[in-house]
């Protein structure tokens, strides 16, 4: 057997021992009823405590503008006239100011990864970048490539592959898993503690996942989730 197939092996076998998948199912966060919703939450989750941050500041921007955080039914987007655009998003923020929108929504100064740019000016950004390859909605985003999506992102400061993938599971892609401390310490257990890069814990649990027939995102979210526990 291929050191591939093995360590793929191995990861399989963990998750079978360790985490039921019976009653898997995602949480709401990944059924957003706006695409301004997803990019706040997948800019907002890296370094903060997801629960008690990222979901207040969630609830504090929808409540501001009368939005639905959740949408009613999984099974299908909204209509594209029931969404909030990204267009939206921008002009709330201008609107208000940037510190108006700390103030309001965010209420403290997080800032991205390795820089001094805080997470909502990166909201922004990354609207505006977004919006520039024609994407306002969810139905957008989920007619553009990763590739494209991720093209947009990457130049800003402060955007890493971990937050776009994020972005891209929460718009609806299945395939994407986050190699977060929770997915790459999992991976790195399952193979006997050796070290493993995000790379390859999010390349191991996509292989895993379609071994056990499940998706890409849902093993991701279920290994977070026992990891979190």
């Amino acid at each position: 057997m291929a050191s591939g197939d093995s360590d793929i092996g191995r990861l399989v076998h963990a998750v079978r021992r360790l985490i039921n998948l019976q009653n898997a199912e995602l949480s709401d966060e990944f059924f957003p009823a706006h695409l301004s919703v997803a990019l706040i939450d997948a800019i907002f989750t890296p370094q903060l405590r997801y629960y008690t941050h990222v979901v207040r500041i969630i609830e504090r921007y929808c409540a501001r503008f009368s939005l639905r955080r959740v949408r009613s039914d999984r099974g299908r987007l909204p209509r594209v006239d029931e969404q909030e655009t990204l267009t939206d998003l921008i002009d709330h923020y201008e609107d208000l100011g940037p510190n108006g929108f700390q103030d309001e929504i965010v209420r403290s100064r997080f800032r991205s990864p390795g820089t001094n740019i805080l997470k909502s000016e990166n909201v922004k950004r990354a609207a505006i970048e977004l919006r520039g390859i024609g994407i306002e909605t969810l139905q957008d985003a989920q007619c553009k490539s990763a590739h494209q999506i991720k093209c947009a992102l990457r130049p800003l400061s402060g955007i890493g592959d971990r937050t776009i993938h994020m972005f891209l599971m929460y718009a609806g892609d299945d395939e994407f898993v986050k190699g977060d401390v929770h997915v790459c310490r999992f991976v790195a257990t399952a193979l006997h503690g050796r070290r493993v890069s995000a790379e390859e814990a999010e390349r191991l649990v996509g292989s895993a996942a379609r071994v056990l027939g499940i998706a890409p995102r849902l093993l991701d979210y279920e290994i977070w989730k026992h990891g979190a526990m």
